[in-house]
């Protein structure tokens, strides 16, 4: 009888630890998509629903977004540092037919800075990727919003994914063996390759 009080037991304590489980992770990513980093809001105000569910938010600018796609020299990609400003410039690279795009910008304090366009905790979400909102960085999955300052911050949460690189002579560099490290994170990306 005693062995069928401890299994009853066992089984509640497990019922229990998973509810809470559960409703961890959903708190989670409900904070995900609701909070604003650095006291930031949303780019515009101006939203509306997809059909998804997915919030698409809207920009008053139509500025056009830059792409581009630099030459592997020595297993490395550069950026200009030089031909960076505050908006973003969206720097593809083909890993093995897997597009990774990273963001290249010039942050408040005048320091250039390079991370890869998808967000730590929305990934692999196809819409985990970032686009420039008025003077923001917006995740197009939970619609944070961010700075031109976090780009190529280590700091957790839904930032732009941080990646090691130099500034060396006026280039930002990075390695393609490091690159092709986060192919992975890559895989379902849906975000604009132009």
């Amino acid at each position: 009888m005693r062995n069928k009080t401890m299994t009853r037991k066992t089984d509640t304590s497990r019922k229990i630890l998973t509810v809470i489980m559960t409703a961890l992770v959903v708190s989670m990513l409900a904070a995900c998509g609701s909070s604003n980093t650095s006291g930031n809001t949303s780019a515009s105000g101006n939203s509306t629903s997809s059909e998804s569910g997915k919030i698409d938010y809207t920009t008053e600018e139509n500025k056009a977004d830059v792409y581009v796609t630099p030459a592997v020299e020595n297993g490395e990609i550069a950026i200009d540092a030089d031909t960076l400003t505050s908006d973003p410039i969206y720097v593809n690279y083909d890993s093995n037919g897997t597009n990774i795009q990273l963001i290249a910008v010039k942050a408040s304090d005048g320091t250039t800075r390079l991370s890869l366009n998808t967000c730590q905790v929305c990934n692999p979400s196809p819409r985990a990727y970032f686009k420039e909102q008025d003077g923001k960085l917006v995740c197009q999955n939970c619609g944070n919003t961010f700075t031109m300052d976090s780009v190529g911050e280590t700091s957790g949460g839904c930032n732009p994914t941080y990646i090691g690189y130099k500034n060396i002579d006026g280039k930002l560099t990075v390695s393609t063996a490091d690159l092709d490290t986060y192919a992975d994170r890559f895989t379902s990306w849906g975000g604009p390759v132009e």
